[in-house]
């Protein structure tokens, strides 16, 4: 049997969208997405802002989704009726990957307690494309951006692969 790398190569500088979801944030008031565009700068980074509304979360992932190798996303995964980030996401995946939510609420516990887990963070893969997506809170974006660091480029690999 070959041998191949378990980790995958890696896939050089990425294309990722960063996509916040709020009805109440500004291109000045996005402390969020500026903490993860700050952590994936080693990347391509495109950066946008959207209401919490299912089809602008829609077509925000469709418009150029060509152009990308990653999305992800932050907001929009509490429990109230306007968190719908995740369930909106869930309805186009062709794959859930339910482990990522898992080690991010896991990392989270000890700076946001038992808050950690109402979050709906979780790893989708949509037409080939991991779809990350990340509660709004600050403080949530640097667990959250080294978690998807740390598996990134093996997640890239995975769904790339023949």
């Amino acid at each position: 049997m070959e041998e191949r790398p378990h980790h995958g190569e890696k896939p050089g500088r990425l294309r990722i969208k960063i996509i916040t979801v709020s009805s109440t944030r500004t291109p000045d008031t996005d402390e969020s997405g500026r903490i993860l565009e700050k952590h994936f700068e080693m990347h391509s980074i495109s950066r946008t802002i959207i209401r919490d509304d299912p089809v602008q979360i829609l077509s925000e992932l469709f418009k150029d989704f060509t152009d990308y190798d990653a999305f992800v996303y932050n907001g929009g995964t509490g429990v109230s009726r306007y968190d719908l980030t995740s369930v909106t996401l869930r309805r186009v995946a062709d794959k859930e990957v339910p482990g990522f939510g898992e080690i991010f609420r896991r990392r989270s516990e000890a700076q946001a307690g038992v808050f950690a887990y109402i979050s709906s963070s979780n790893l989708f893969i949509i037409y080939g494309k991991p779809v990350f997506v990340l509660p709004g809170s600050p403080k949530a974006q640097d667990v959250g951006a080294k978690l998807i660091l740390e598996m990134i480029d093996h997640v890239i690999y995975e769904t790339r692969k023949e």
